[in-house]
């Protein structure tokens, strides 16, 4: 059978066809294999390998190879890369002018086979692969994530802000260590300069935003990267709001990837600006080609089938990396271009976690990760829509209903209860429990309960910030549980009882298992070697709105007030550590064990 391989030296993409099951680099006849085998996943045919510094000097020729086969082969590069890399193209090989260590990357999937090259540190060395892409979809992910913003939430006037406290720049910085010590991710509002909120950005270029300025962001960031979280922003690049009209643009300057000045010819000759005489003095001025994904009436939106816009975005892109250090990227809007685009701008802009809004059912969002080339993530409506309102309601009978996640699909979802899109918001149903409800008292135990559910499922678990704020005391060991049991995005789930009336899941994990009961099967009764880790008991109406999170591991479960010595101190704020087979984590001068309780 033959497979499709996708082959990507220095961030350039190329497709051809192979037979070949195991790859090598031949330079000058010698073959180079894999330094280190990183393990094969089962269920999927993949696995991981790295070729540690290979040695080039100037004249060598070097070709892929495949192992099965002994074929060997140069794919096209363009020329571009052939000049700025050192590479010559003779007939089937290339030759090498820059004289220097390279390291591969290797990974095998029954997708794609991807390989990547990239110039590596002094031969003999050790391993150096931290330059290399190895894709923004992490395998078994253990990653919790929190969405830090809602509606508005930069407003002291805005909807909530008076419960919840505002999240701009300074105010999320003074809490980044108690995040830090729960939170692996932390998902920003876009910071570009724009209207509102900023999901019509004015200028990518300038992050002064309603949120607070380019320093106090980079402030936020660094702060949080020292308390042990890494940071995604929220990109989008789906469209945009002129700056004093509907077709002018300001200068977009990132620095050293470039300076560009977009005009009309940037925007889809389909957008609203040809078609709504409101456009003024800018109707039917665009002239980039039809739009390649669906058209948000809003605002302009962008050709990205125009190869100037796309060296806009990856420039920006690249500058949010390395110069504001954003860690990842929440694509806005992600079905309003081909998903093409997505794998596109990550190759060159390297995030280590990327997700994407789709506003569609499962079959629509799977299609769109499959365009990517399965290089995205996305966030999985349905389960929002229709497991967690069940919950809302007192059934549970839907289980896991029929999601990314519950697809076995866990790697690519992103798994969430509420959004900035539906919470405290008049013109929406869609938030948890219906317009309004979803923080009342009543509805509580039911909120507490889909959290539960949450963040012992399968996928990266994304939690509200509201949530956050309102009931941390309840979440905290919630998210310290599912660190215990190690449970990730594609960890394997027997799904054991789902009735109207309640729902129980046993959850494998990297270091034991975790048992989950929701409603009547949430029963103190516990179980033969497990560790009651959270959990919440009530009932209203003759419905029962209790939860249990249970866990076991080979290792004993912290139990309560343990003496750690002092060197445990010395750990940063923010870090998880094991020590004695027991998982801690410090928050200041504290010490907490996994089920959240303070133990010095």
């Amino acid at each position: 059978m033959m497979k499709r391989v996708s082959v990507i030296v220095f961030g350039m993409l190329w497709t051809m066809m192979s037979f070949a099951a195991h790859y090598g680099i031949l330079v000058n006849g010698k073959t180079y294999f894999a330094a280190q085998y990183r393990g094969k996943d089962g269920m999927t045919g993949e696995y991981d390998e790295y070729l540690a510094h290979v040695p080039l000097s100037n004249g060598d020729y070097f070709q892929l190879y495949d192992a099965e086969s002994e074929a060997a082969w140069a794919v096209d590069l363009d020329t571009w890369s052939v000049d700025k890399n050192g590479f010559k193209r003779e007939g089937n090989r290339y030759t090498t002018t820059n004289t220097g260590c390279y390291d591969c990357y290797i990974k095998l999937k029954w997708e794609a086979d991807q390989l990547y090259i990239g110039k590596g540190s002094n031969c003999g060395a050790g391993e150096d692969v931290s330059e290399l892409y190895t894709g923004a979809v992490p395998h078994q992910c253990e990653a919790v994530l929190m969405q830090a913003f809602y509606n508005e939430s930069y407003d002291p006037k805005a909807a909530g802000v008076s419960e919840y406290g505002d999240t701009k720049w300074t105010t999320l910085t003074a809490q980044a260590n108690e995040i830090g010590a729960y939170f692996d991710y932390v998902w920003l509002p876009p910071s570009a300069n724009g209207d509102g909120a900023g999901y019509h950005p004015k200028q990518y270029s300038n992050q002064n935003s309603n949120w607070g300025t380019r320093e106090e962001l980079e402030t936020l960031i660094s702060a949080l990267h020292n308390a042990g979280s890494k940071v995604v922003a929220d990109i989008v690049i789906n469209h945009c709001a002129g700056w004093t009209s509907w077709c002018d643009f300001p200068e977009m300057d990132f620095g050293e990837y470039g300076v560009f000045h977009p005009d009309a010819s940037y925007i889809c000759k389909d957008d609203e600006v040809n078609k709504n005489s409101s456009a003024g003095a800018c109707y039917g001025k665009a002239t980039g080609n039809n739009d390649d994904g669906e058209n948000w009436d809003g605002a302009r939106d962008w050709a990205h089938d125009n190869v100037y816009v796309q060296k806009m975005f990856i420039a920006y892109l690249k500058w949010m990396r390395n110069v504001m250090k954003y860690d990842g990227f929440r694509y806005d809007k992600g079905d309003g271009f081909n998903n093409w685009h997505h794998k596109n701008y990550n190759e060159h802009a390297k995030p280590e976690i990327a997700f994407m809004e789709c506003y569609k059912g499962t079959d629509d969002i799977w299609s769109r990760v499959v365009g990517a080339e399965y290089d995205l993530m996305a966030l999985d409506f349905d389960l929002k829509w229709h497991v967690f309102n069940s919950f809302a309601g007192w059934d549970y009978s839907r289980g896991r209903g029929d999601c990314i996640m519950s697809r076995g699909n866990g790697r690519h979802s992103v798994t969430f209860i509420e959004s900035h899109d539906w919470f405290l918001r008049p013109d929406n149903e869609n938030e948890f429990g219906g317009r309004g409800n979803s923080m009342t008292p009543a509805l509580k135990a039911r909120l507490m309960q889909a959290n539960a559910f949450l963040l012992s499922m399968p996928g990266v678990p994304c939690v509200f910030y509201p949530h956050w704020k309102k009931y941390k005391e309840n979440l905290k060991p919630m998210i310290l549980a599912r660190k215990w049991a190690g449970v990730h995005s594609e960890s394997e789930v027997k799904d054991e009882q789902a009735t109207a009336t309640g729902y129980q899941a046993t959850v494998v994990g990297k270091n034991g298992w975790l048992i989950l009961c929701l409603g009547d099967k949430a029963n103190k009764q516990g179980f033969q070697g497990y560790t009651l880790a959270a959990s919440y008991y009530s009932t209203m109406d003759g419905h029962n709105e209790s939860f249990e999170i249970w866990v076991n591991s080979n290792k004993p479960m912290p139990t309560g007030l343990e003496e750690v010595k002092s060197e445990e101190l010395s750990v940063k704020s923010g870090e998880k550590f094991v020590k004695d087979g027991q998982l801690y984590i410090r928050f200041g001068e504290q010490l907490f064990d996994c089920t959240g309780r303070r133990i010095n």
